[in-house]
């Protein structure tokens, strides 16, 4: 990822555009990422999302690590994956 990109995918994950002064170690709580299904209840393909108030993502299996990178890179230009959940 670019710098513009990471300061995104940062934005994404945790709702802040810089990280923290103190370094990572001072987010409470710690940044996690938590495996979903792949597809909704209607066998549509889900794209990463996030639950910035407790620093998650939320990364569904994809079939490679290309698709993964392609999704996510997808979902943090076009500002998408915010969950209330």
């Amino acid at each position: 990822m670019n710098p513009s990109q990471q300061q995104k995918f940062l934005r994404f994950m945790t709702s802040c555009s810089r990280q923290p002064l103190l370094g990572f170690r001072a987010l409470v709580p710690c940044p996690c990422i938590q495996q979903v299904p792949l597809t909704d209840e209607n066998g549509v393909v889900k794209l990463p999302s996030s639950g910035t108030c407790m620093n998650l993502l939320k990364l569904p299996k994809y079939l490679s690590k290309e698709i993964m990178r392609e999704k996510l890179i997808y979902a943090i230009e076009n500002g998408t994956g915010f969950e209330l959940s």
